[in-house]
């Protein structure tokens, strides 16, 4: 019997998330997906897998800034984290234990922690907070 799988879409409705359609991300292929063992992210072309042990934190965060909305994902110069942008409203922040790919198409290009901007933030906090910890 397959796991259940939570589905969270992404966010839009910012005028800025226009652009986002040339590359491929629209509402039916941006998501983050979770089972009791692993987390997906699909945004567009792109998408990053990890197994939920390799999360080490889940929290709410402020909204990214407009450049991170109008485009491809951004990967910061400062730490490699990746953001998936599709509104400027708050988004959740996932820190990993082992850095993973996804951001980019090179495989080698690891991050060591995600943002994305899903419809449901507080949400998705609490189903990885109660998958994470048990009891």
């Amino acid at each position: 019997m397959p796991e259940p799988v939570h589905v969270f879409p992404f966010a839009f409705g910012d005028p800025l998330s226009l652009p986002l359609r040339a590359v491929g991300i629209w509402p039916f292929s941006a998501l983050v997906a979770v089972t009791a063992s692993e987390l997906q992210v699909r945004f567009g072309p792109w998408s990053l897998r990890t197994p939920l042990r390799n999360i080490a934190s889940a929290s709410v965060v402020a909204g990214p800034g407009w450049l991170d909305v109008v485009g491809p994902p951004r990967v910061a110069l400062r730490d490699g984290s990746v953001t998936f942008a599709t509104v400027r409203r708050r988004g959740v922040r996932l820190r990993f234990l082992d850095p993973v790919p996804g951001g980019l198409p090179l495989s080698f290009v690891r991050h060591p922690s995600v943002t994305v901007t899903v419809k449901d933030p507080e949400g998705l906090v609490a189903l990885l907070d109660t998958l994470l910890r048990p009891g």
